[in-house]
């Protein structure tokens, strides 16, 4: 490269470092951030009123430890937001009232994202209010049965 510098103008050489600078500067940010943030859904889309429940919100171009987030239900701010992974926050859902909410994540970048009525809030049956005061809020199985088996000797 000594050679090909030396036949150069210094303006030219000026424009080759700049535009190889350049280039690496921005190779170097793909590369670290894994591509642009983005968020794409929430999952599961629908929580109890009572709030106190981990959803994902599944996306991209996130980075553990070092991105920041903020999120919200309608007007209502999760408490607990962890990016877990390049491709998933992990939030605990605020309480809040019945019904669809438009889902917002602001990032520590200035990047804001809405998934528009993202979320449903239900009202909770008696069996999950009553699950919930035993076992502290953490959520139970799809399609499992509440129950607690005893057994006798």
């Amino acid at each position: 490269m000594v050679g090909f510098f030396r036949r150069r103008s210094p303006t030219m050489k000026a424009l080759v470092l700049a535009v190889s600078f350049g280039l690496c500067a921005v190779f170097s940010a793909c590369q670290q951030s894994g591509g642009p943030v983005k968020v794409d859904t929430v999952q599961p889309p629908q929580g109890t009123t009572a709030g106190g429940e981990e959803i994902s919100i599944i996306g991209g171009g996130f980075q553990p430890g070092k991105t920041q987030a903020e999120v919200k239900f309608g007007r209502k701010k999760a408490e607990t937001v962890i990016i877990a992974s390049a491709t998933k926050i992990r939030v605990v859902t605020p309480p809040n009232e019945k019904g669809p909410v438009d889902v917002q994540v602001m990032f520590d970048d200035g990047a804001t994202f809405k998934i528009a009525n993202g979320f449903r809030y239900v009202e909770p049956s008696a069996g999950e209010s009553a699950r919930r005061a035993f076992f502290g809020g953490q959520q139970s199985n799809a399609g499992a049965k509440d129950k607690i088996e005893v057994e006798k000797k």
